[in-house]
This record gives structure tokens, sequence and C-alpha cells, in this order.
């Protein structure tokens, strides 16, 4: 039997989904043996999904979101 989500369900677990992500990679920036194009590739992530949040309001992460981008360059 196959469940098909509602609307608002698939963006709850896309939005929660995107949330983890983002604290996965804030984890990694803080871990100094990660590999370079590791942290390159969760820098574009972070980004596209900051982008995705913000366009539809939920601005709320922005800041949190930078700041995990920008660790990722260390």
């Amino acid at each position: 039997m196959k469940v098909k989500l509602t609307d608002e369900d698939r963006d709850r677990l896309a939005l929660h989904s995107a949330f983890a992500v983002h604290q996965i990679a804030r984890w990694v920036a803080t871990q100094p043996n990660v590999p370079k194009d590791i942290r390159d590739r969760l820098r574009g992530h972070i980004s596209a999904i900051e982008g995705v949040m913000v366009t539809s309001g939920h601005d709320w992460i922005r800041d949190e979101m930078e700041a995990t981008e920008a660790a990722l360059h260390a």
C-alpha cells in the first residue's frame, strides 16, 4: 500500500530534512580532519538550502546558516 503525503506533510518533511543537513554541516565544520572537498560540497548545499528557506519565508535561520558556511571555509 502506497501512502501519499499531503503537501503540508511533504513541506514539513523537507524543512526538517534541510535543518538536519544544516545541523550535520555545523558539526562537520568543527572537525579539523574533514577533507576540503567535503567542506566545499556541504557549503554549496547549505547555501542552496538557505536560498530556498529564505525564499519560502523561513528567514529565521539565515544567520545560523551563514555562520555554518563561514565555518566550513576554515
